[in-house]
């Protein structure tokens, strides 16, 4: 990095005193770049993780991600624009993770080079505080170095649908402030006057990512009374007018996304929620978390999100802390002595003016954490991802300690330290400092390798959470561990009773070892507990198809999709329930419909494709497996297999011969895919084709019998009689079944008839190859007799 040409001491004359610092290109580029590259290398491993948590789901059960056009309602709901780029995530991939975990990446990325610039810029205001403005560049470097390689920020990062807003939200709300720091840097008036504009419309477009965006107008302020004015009354107020004005236009148009209503009830401590399905944080599972009782109790989690920062060990995604007992119980008490002496030391600074940058960061530290922990309750009490943005105020803090150790150890080296004095050593030292918090970042984020790390992690970290046991029992099942996943259900079960998500799963657990009356028993539990659950709907209609209990299914099955209009998992099981039923015409009408809903995927195209296949309605049959193909099928040998016999079946037979050819070449033990490649070429009349195709397809073990048959015909269709019929007597040799060799039979005395039918027609033929009919009608009359 090269070394930035200041020197002197007259560098704070008069004459620059009005000018910020100009930086070279290379101080401008090469840290945000450095920073880039290391995030990218530390991060690239988890970008093909699996989904966690309840990322799936959010996907999944947002059935209009697939058909919504978020930028249509820009104006009217909030979040449309992470509900854009999820639509865009699942138009590129659909339920592939890389592309929802790439562009969490490239936000978090665009967040701390946007940081990097925004601290600089504001260092520079304080040319009267020499230690920040001399080192704004390091400052910088080293906040956005915290902010992107450290490990609490690998949860925004990898938790994809909610902590994506998160990053959204907190990326807005830096850029806002960087246009409005750039604005009051520019003595253009039309540069600024642009750079105010942008600052406004940022903020505006902000709204369409989280409600933490409402820290907008709280934080200019800071920004500017801190920086900008420097503390000082008389710079401050000359734009008091200004963001009175735009703070009452920016809660105006916050309304139009949150009720009036709302914030009447959070301001009078009215606002009560319930808990979260396996998350009890109060007394009791169906007890209301208040206003006052979240109060106190976030005292205690305030605290956490500050020392994670310090020590970033033992974090976990969940936590099963629980809301405290009153205002004197310890958990509320102690946590509160802190913070106030905390919140006194930064009056105290603020009033002395002293430590601008221990006051400003952690006033915007408590302002950006305010709206997640404090009045308004949440029936989640920790959520180490919602850090994120208060966060910044906490890492500017510690990068400005990193630096002055860094400046500090400079004065005690004195052998051989001159690369180690200069800006590129001091720049080096960052590098490497921010390259061990990568390593950090890359271990927290083995976490989320699998769903049973992932699990099992939060379980060591968080025991008494209902939720976690449940969702490790889960992750247990997939890998075919059943014994292993009920002993998870059934723990949470017992952590919280009327939590039904275990039950809906033990039962799953229960049908694949075949114990049905268990698992029909504990779905009737989960329904009992929560009639308003159409999975466990769903799964005991499937159970009482394998009952055979075709009314009842049919009945209960009808409930999950009134519970859910697009579930297409129950339209998929009334179409096998009427598949049982001999009913195939009923089926393919359930089966249409699973796939507009949201079983539209690879295997809900495939069932489609078979239903049509069975009815012989070959066109469907092709429209059906070339979706399920185009969804993922191409990996899957059998759905290929089924498309290339649509095809056959529908007369395309191009389409289906190359099909076949590429099957049988990947696959070339299987006597199907050889067998219908041979089949094809011979509907195509392409019997010299045929032939040896055929001859493969017999001399593989498990060949299809159907494959000798249709060999001998194409040396019949040769005119190899002799060689078919020397085949067929082979065949009559072999060890077939009985039936198989009396069709043998057949076919050979066929043969015989042919040939004695030919010899006398070419007998009674003249010599100009024409038969009298009456000769005809008689070698006629004698294969007839023959034959029979």
């Amino acid at each position: 990095m090269a070394k930035r040409k200041v020197s002197n001491k007259n560098r704070l004359d008069n004459k620059t005193k009005e000018k910020p610092i100009k930086l070279s290109f290379i101080e401008k580029v090469i840290p945000p770049s450095i920073l880039t590259i290391l995030t990218i290398i530390f991060y690239y491993p988890s970008l093909n993780y699996p989904f966690q948590f309840d990322d799936l789901a959010n996907i999944t059960k947002k059935f209009s991600i697939r058909f919504d056009n978020p930028l249509s309602r820009w104006y009217k709901s909030s979040r449309w624009i992470g509900d854009w780029l999820n639509r865009m995530n699942f138009d590129m991939g659909r339920f592939d993770t890389f592309a929802y975990r790439v562009t969490n990446l490239a936000i978090h990325i665009l967040a701390g080079i946007v940081l990097f610039y925004l601290i600089i810029d504001l260092c520079q205001f304080l040319k009267k505080k020499n230690f920040l403005f001399k080192n704004a560049i390091l400052i910088g470097f080293t906040t956005s170095a915290l902010f992107l390689l450290h490990p609490v920020q690998t949860q925004t990062v990898s938790y994809v649908i909610q902590a994506r807003l998160e990053g959204l939200a907190t990326l807005f709300i830096l850029t806002v402030l960087l246009f409005f720091t750039r604005a009051f840097h520019s003595k253009n008036i039309i540069t600024r006057s642009i750079l105010l504009s942008l600052s406004f419309v940022t903020a505006f477009l902000s709204y369409g990512t989280k409600e933490i965006i409402i820290a907008i107008p709280f934080l200019w302020l800071l920004v500017d009374w801190f920086f900008i004015s420097q503390e000082t009354w008389g710079k401050f107020k000359q734009r008091a007018i200004i963001y009175a004005g735009f703070s009452s236009v920016f809660f105006v148009f916050l309304f139009r996304y949150l009720s009036f209503d709302f914030f009447k009830r959070v301001i009078t401590l009215q606002q009560t929620i319930g808990n979260n399905r396996g998350n009890i944080i109060t007394t009791s599972a169906r007890d209301l978390i208040t206003a006052g009782q979240f109060l106190i109790s976030s005292f205690k989690v305030v605290l956490h999100y500050l020392w994670i920062f310090v020590w970033p060990f033992n974090m976990s995604v969940e936590y099963d802390w629980i809301l405290a007992k009153s205002f004197w119980a310890a958990d509320a008490f102690l946590p509160f002595l802190a913070l106030s002496t905390i919140i006194g030391l930064i009056i105290y600074f603020a009033v002395k003016k002293k430590y601008t940058f221990l006051t400003f960061g952690l006033i915007w530290f408590f302002i950006s954490i305010a709206p997640r922990s404090s009045i308004i309750p949440s029936p989640e009490l920790v959520c180490d991802y919602k850090t994120y943005l208060a966060s910044v105020g906490w890492l500017f803090i510690l990068a400005v300690l990193i630096v002055k150790a860094i400046k500090h150890l400079e004065t005690k080296i004195t052998i051989n330290a001159h690369f180690f004095k200069s800006f590129n050593g001091k720049s080096v030292a960052i590098t490497l400092f921010a390259i061990i918090l990568g390593l950090g970042t890359y271990g927290r984020n083995l976490v989320w390798e699998t769903p049973v790390t992932f699990w099992t992690d939060n379980i060591k970290k968080a025991p008494k959470k209902a939720r976690s046991h449940n969702n490790l029992g889960v992750a247990l099942a997939e890998e075919h561990k059943l014994d292993e996943a009920i002993t998870c259900y059934e723990k949470a079960i017992r952590l919280d009773r009327f939590y039904s998500d275990p039950l809906s799963n033990i039962a799953a657990a229960f049908s694949l070892k075949g114990e049905l009356e268990k698992a029909i028993n504990a779905l009737r539990h989960a329904i009992y507990i929560n009639p308003y659950y159409p999975e466990a709907f769903n799964n005991l209609g499937t159970l009482l198809i394998k009952t055979k209990d075709y009314d009842q299914a049919e009945k209960i099955l009808n409930q999950a999709i009134a519970l859910r209009g697009y579930y297409g998992k129950a339209y998929h099981n009334l179409g096998r329930l009427y598949m049982e039923k001999k009913e195939p015409e009923k089926a393919l009408t359930y089966f249409k419909k699973a796939t507009t809903g949201d079983l539209d995927t690879m295997e809900g195209f495939f069932s489609l494709g078979n239903i049509c296949l069975q009815l012989q309605k070959y066109d469907e049959a092709v429209k059906a497996f070339e979706r399920s193909t185009q969804l993922g099928g191409t990996k899957h040998p059998q759905i290929v297999f089924n498309l290339a016999n649509a095809y056959f079946l529908n007369k395309e037979l191009d389409k289906a011969e190359n099909i076949y050819r590429n099957l049988s070449e990947s696959n070339p033990m299987d006597p199907r895919f050889i067998f219908n490649l041979g089949e094809t070429l011979f509907a195509k009349e392409k019997f010299k084709e045929s032939l040896p195709i055929f001859k493969r397809a017999v001399s593989i073990p498990k060949a299809l019998p159907q494959a000798h048959l249709r060999l001998a015909e194409t040396f019949e269709k040769l005119k190899l009689n002799d060689e078919a019929k020397s085949y067929l007597q082979r065949l009559l040799n072999t060890k077939a079944s009985d039936n198989f060799k009396e069709f043998v039979k057949k076919q050979l005395h066929r043969l015989e008839v042919q040939e004695q039918m030919n010899s006398q027609l070419k007998a009674k033929m003249n010599k100009d190859g024409v038969i009298k009919v009456t000769d005809l009608n008689k070698i006629l009359a004698k294969a007839k007799e023959i034959k029979g």
